[in-house]
C-alpha cells in the first residue's frame, strides 16, 4: 500500500483506540474496500503475544524484536 494510505490507516486506527477509551496497547482488525476506504472490523485490547500472533508479526514488520515489544508494552502500561 501507498505511504498516504498507511499513513491514513494509522490514524484511522488511533482515533478508533481513543475515542473508545482504551488505553496503552491493542490491536484494531480492518479491511480496505476495492476504494481503499477504511473498514474497522474489531479492537482487540488483550492481543495475542505467542509467535504466532498479529501484534509480534506487525512489530517485527516494522523493525521491533519480541524483547523490545514487551518492553514498550509494560512501559505504555504503567506511564498512562
Amino acid at each position: 500500500i501507498s505511504d498516504a494510505l498507511s499513513s491514513a490507516i494509522r490514524a484511522v486506527c488511533l482515533r478508533a483506540f481513543k475515542l473508545t477509551g482504551c488505553k496503552g496497547w491493542g490491536r484494531l482488525d480492518l479491511i480496505l474496500d476495492k476504494q481503499d476506504r477504511i473498514w474497522i472490523l474489531e479492537l482487540n485490547t488483550i492481543p495475542g503475544m505467542t509467535e504466532t500472533s498479529l501484534v509480534p508479526k506487525a512489530a517485527k514488520a516494522e523493525g521491533v524484536e519480541f524483547d523490545q515489544l514487551v518492553y514498550e508494552i509494560v512501559w505504555l502500561s504503567v506511564s498512562q
